[in-house]
């Protein structure tokens, strides 16, 4: 505590130098900036003159010096007349000095060209993935802030699925995958909604029905030219990143006339298809005396991401705290997902190089459609002989981001810039699912109380007579998110002296969201005994050929005169279980119009419909909102001779909320809305945030470069958890209540880092940060109603029950973790190996959460009145963080060799934290994960004309997830773990139960969910021209 009031001490101590330093500053311009000079140039690679990104050139013995842009340009001001030393420097390249004279007022022009490694006279080609990895390198140690760099090199030449498969790699960071694709980023074991997602630095939309995450699987990597991860932001950056943000840099024009085509087929291992596809047509030209630039881009791919799935429940009564119980068996869920991807990305980039500036103009407009035909069955482990039910539907669901920015940057003059930049990012996320339903009673040969997932169907009646058609569920979801940016940044570089030197930065950014979400329930029963179901079915009958047969006057319709004959679950989970029989979907949807036209809002009695509109649950969750932001910084980026860099400054950023939604109270009948359940009711709140940052950057020798960052992070609440909703139901006693008071949590994060690097090495870094979050806001379970007022509730509700009750949690939570990164290329070693390149990192990441935990203590009071009195008695319980695995590891080797490369990764997860519970049997984590990925190209005899193959999952991991918990009923569980537990209990009342329970083996703990989807190969054609 002492070392961090000191460090926040230091942050106010040179924000005060620096504001002093503006006023010297401006007083010394009028009398010396006339005087200055500078020098301009680019900086290539000698053989092929390609530019250098990320290059350092500095004048020696000062503090005065530069990295290269991105197209190898370079520029440093404010040099007074001398004779001086200019050097550039860039990993694996050797070093240039060149003895330079300035005279007052001059601008003069060097340009730079530097050698690639060599052997003995021998020269070395520069491979692609070489290339790639200096480039990363480079850029990353010349950063301002803390970051890792994926290069374009990296990302085109030999390119994964998608963005968020390049991102598995990155030192910290794991993805959350469905149907075996990556699709959301979990960052230093901070969850999607923690982290953002920018494109040109500017903002991507979320795209989640309930939180701030961005789903990023339908961004091509063909559209990209660079990643940045940045892990500890300056105050130029937005601060609503607990774990960081992600920039996708989009590609820009190049000189000339440049296109190319890609054309791919892929194979999907678990379904055996070979139809799917993907082609990408980009065209680009500078035109006007390369002022002019544009490139567009065409994307559009189908891809088969289907899955076999197991989901199993289980319960923990009777249950007490103070011991180990057991877990009883109740559920077991199959499904297989056959998911068909479509996707379409279209980029637009057009810039314009004026005098002393650029405009610019970048449109990117991704779609994903996902169509999901769904088959699955479960089991009710309650019933006395079980029951049976089937399902299978159709889910289609779309999302869309578009994202368009405006940006103008002006150079006033040799030290004084400014940046305006305007952007829209709009985003769409809607679903709409049929789910056909099917019941089988007594589905199994004896009681199911002590049976267990892998013997379940062993007593399974197949008997498709007995399996009847029951109703239909269709539902729609929709979700739009609408924000509109405007800013400025002006920068003013400066120098003191020869050896203190720096530029300041302001600016400002306004933000307008729109937040919208709608959903629509129907329901139809096709089961019912009134005179009604005899008269719809047996209009069903006469409209339906297909239906003939069916006797009206009987509820019971068996599937056999629905059934889809085509279906078949051959190797259904590695053949382990069955799945099946199911209904033709086509069948079923013409069913669903002939109900919904014919029966829709016909009523049988008072709480029942043949087809209805189900107006509770298509109101109460529907909200809107806006969000007005206004962030505002200050920062000082100064260079003390050429070892010492510091930053320090401070954001600000107020938000102002307004959110609309319902307040309701449900009748006996959910059909219906009543007593108030359609009360509008709009919640409004401001707050506003002071964050001080520092950065320190010293390079005592050449080969090591160390980092200190010091910032101030937050996190917003989901919009699903902040709206002004509450459902009350008197009939059960319960609220579904959300928690307008929700606050944003706050981090204080600290950053050290040591990075060693040299021509052999390479680069080797160590990277530790910690994180005090304060606020993370959490479930505490089910919660009583003690005084209604407290929640704004009406005053009837006393003593009623909150199922789901977020709050902020009052203790802090601490995250610490390290991160190792090794880049090295072999060009040292004889002949064909110099080809050879390798990347490894390892991640270890370790967190405390004191999760809130609620006992609701019930007391019987007979006098002088009887009365029944509940109270919260609010506890805690210690576990990680959700969605953090414990270590990460990485690696790649790639090979280049004249027109061939090639990559072996593999990407490593240990167990991950899934799924909190009031009950520490029934938290869950999953297994770790192991995955193996290669890519390999080789370019063909005709000039720009390459062939790739990229296969994923090679050895077709699978994904797991097991409770913490164990039943004794699994017939693999040693019953010896159980005895030596109960014992311990026995003989110490200290025992730590979390504890225990955590010490069980994997294997013998219940399994809640199995994922397979299989191997993916992907044989493509590349032309570039």
């Amino acid at each position: 505590m002492v070392l961090y009031r000191l460090i926040i001490s230091c942050q106010y101590f040179y924000l005060n130098i620096f504001m002093k330093y503006i006023i010297k500053i401006s007083i010394l311009l009028n009398i010396g900036l006339s005087q200055s000079s500078i020098i301009v140039g680019t900086i290539k690679d000698s053989n092929n003159k390609y530019p250098l990104i990320g290059a350092n050139i500095f004048i020696k013995g000062t503090s005065l010096g530069t990295a290269s842009s991105d197209n190898g340009i370079y520029e440093i001001v404010n040099i007074s007349a001398g004779t001086y030393t200019l050097k550039a420097t860039y990993i694996g390249y050797d070093s240039k000095e060149i003895e330079i004279t300035i005279i007052n007022d001059q601008t003069l022009e060097i340009n730079i060209e530097l050698d690639y490694k060599v052997i003995k006279g021998q020269a070395i080609e520069v491979t692609a993935q070489a290339k790639g990895q200096m480039d990363a390198i480079n850029k990353q140690l010349n950063s301002a802030s803390i970051k890792n760099i994926i290069s374009s090199d990296k990302i085109q030449e030999l390119p994964d699925a998608n963005a968020a498969e390049a991102l598995a790699r990155v030192p910290g960071l794991s993805i959350k995958r469905e149907g075996g694709e990556g699709n959301k980023i979990v960052i230093r074991g901070l969850s999607p909604k923690y982290n953002k997602i920018t494109v040109n630095g500017a903002n991507l939309a979320s795209t989640d029905a309930d939180d701030r995450s961005t789903d990023i699987s339908m961004i091509s990597q063909y559209v990209i030219e660079e990643i940045e991860v940045t892990k500890a932001g300056t105050p130029d950056q937005e601060a609503d990143m607990l774990g960081g943000t992600v920039n996708f840099k989009l590609r820009k024009a190049k000189k000339g006339f440049h296109g190319s085509l890609i054309s791919k087929g892929m194979h999907n291992g678990l379904k055996e298809t070979y139809d799917d596809y993907k082609i990408v047509m980009d065209v680009s030209n500078r035109f006007f005396s390369h002022r002019l630039g544009i490139i567009a881009q065409i994307d559009t791919e189908k891809r088969n991401r289907s899955s076999h799935n197991l989901r199993a429940s289980y319960d923990n009564t009777p249950a007490d705290l103070s011991t180990v119980n057991p877990l009883n068996f109740n559920g077991l869920g199959l499904s297989e997902m056959i998911r068909d991807n479509t996707r379409e990305n279209h980029l637009l980039l057009i810039d314009y190089k004026i005098k002393n500036g650029t405009l610019s103009y970048t449109s990117i407009n991704s779609t994903i459609k996902k169509d999901i035909m769904s088959y699955g069955e479960s089991y009710g482990i309650t019933q006395s002989l079980g029951g049976r039910y089937l399902n299978n539907g159709d889910i289609i669901n779309k999302i869309n981001v578009l994202n368009e920015t405006w940006n103008y940057e002006k150079q006033i003059n040799p030290n004084l810039s400014f940046e305006i930049f305007n952007s829209l990012s709009k985003s769409t996320n809607g679903d709409t699912s049929y789910v056909f339903r099917f019941i089988q009673d007594q589905a199994f040969t004896e009681p199911l109380f002590n049976k267990n997932i892998n013997t379940i169907q062993s007593f399974m009646i197949r008997d498709t007579n007995s399996i009847f058609f029951s109703g239909y569920d269709y539902v729609e979801n929709k979700t739009i998110e609408k924000e509109r940016a405007y800013g400025a940044n002006l920068i003013y570089k400066h120098k003191i002296t020869d050896h203190i030197s720096g530029k300041l930065k302001f600016g400002l950014k306004i933000k307008k969201k729109s937040r919208y979400y709608d959903r629509d329930i129907e329901q139809g029963d096709f089961d019912g005994n009134s005179s009604y179901h005899v008269e719809m079915r047996q209009g069903a009958i006469d409209y339906f050929d297909w239906m003939d047969g069916i006797y009206s006057e009987t509820s019971t319709v068996p599937i056999k005169y629905f059934e889809n004959d085509a279906y078949d679950d051959e190797n259904f989970l590695n053949g382990n279980y069955s799945l099946g029989p199911f209904a033709d979907l086509n069948k079923m949807v013409q069913l669903f119009s002939y109900m919904r036209k014919n029966w829709s809002g016909a009523r049988i009695d008072f709480s029942n419909y043949i087809h209805n509109f189900h107006k509770t649950s298509s109101l109460i969750y529907d909200y809107s909102g806006l969000e007005d932001y206004f962030g505002r910084y200050f920062m000082a980026d100064m260079n003390i001779g050429t070892k010492l860099n510091i930053i320090t400054g401070v954001r600000i950023e107020d938000n102002n909320t307004s959110y609309t939604s319902y307040h309701g109270q449900s009748t006996v009948y959910p059909y219906f809305n009543s007593m108030g359940s359609d009360t509008v009711s709009n919640h409004k709140r401001k707050n506003s945030y002071t964050l001080p940052a520092l950065f320190l950057k010293y390079q005592p020798i050449n080969w090591l470069t160390l980092r200190y960052a010091t910032t101030n992070t937050l996190t917003r609440p989901n919009y699903s958890d902040m709206i002004p909703l509450y459902n009350i139901s008197g009939q059960n006693r319960t609220v579904v209540y959300r928690n307008p008071l929700l606050e944003a949590g706050i981090s204080k994060n600290q950053d050290y880092v040591a990075s060693f690097n040299n021509k052999y090495l390479g680069l080797l870094s160590f990277s530790y940060f910690t994180k005090h979050i304060k606020g993370l806001i959490f479930s505490s379970g089910q919660r009583v109603i003690e005084e209604p007022d407290q929640y704004g509730l009406p005053g009837f509700t006393e003593y009623y029950l909150i199922n789901d009750y977020k709050t902020n949690n009052q203790y802090n939570t601490f995250l610490q973790g390290l991160e190792v990164d090794f880049q090295t290329r072999l060009w040292y070693l004889p002949s064909f190996l110099r080809g050879l390149v390798f990347n490894a990192n390892y991640t270890t990441i370790r967190s405390r959460v004191k999760y809130p935990r609620t006992v609701i203590d019930t007391q019987v009071i007979f006098e002088p009145v009887f009365e029944v009195e509940m109270r919260n008695l609010d506890s805690l319980y210690v576990d990680r963080l959700l969605d953090q695995p414990n270590e990460i590891i990485n690696y790649s080797l790639g090979y280049d060799y004249k027109g061939f490369s090639g990559r072996l990764s593999m990407n490593y997860i240990s167990n991950i934290f899934s799924a909190t519970n009031f009950w520490t049997e029934l938290r869950q984590d999953t297994d770790a994960y192991r995955r193996y990925d290669i890519s390999i190209k080789q370019k063909l005899f005709i000039e720009g004309l390459e062939i790739f193959i990229n296969a994923s999952n090679l050895t077709e991991a699978i994904d797991v997830t097991r409770l913490r918990g164990f039943s004794l009923q699994d017939h693999n569980f040693d019953d010896s773990y159980y005895d030596d537990m109960i014992d311990e209990i026995n003989s110490n009342e200290n025992t730590n139960i979390d504890e225990m329970l955590n010490n069980i083996p994997r294997n013998q703990r219940s399994k809640g969910y199995e994922q397979h989807y299989g191997r993916t190969i992907d044989l493509g054609f590349r032309f570039s021209f």
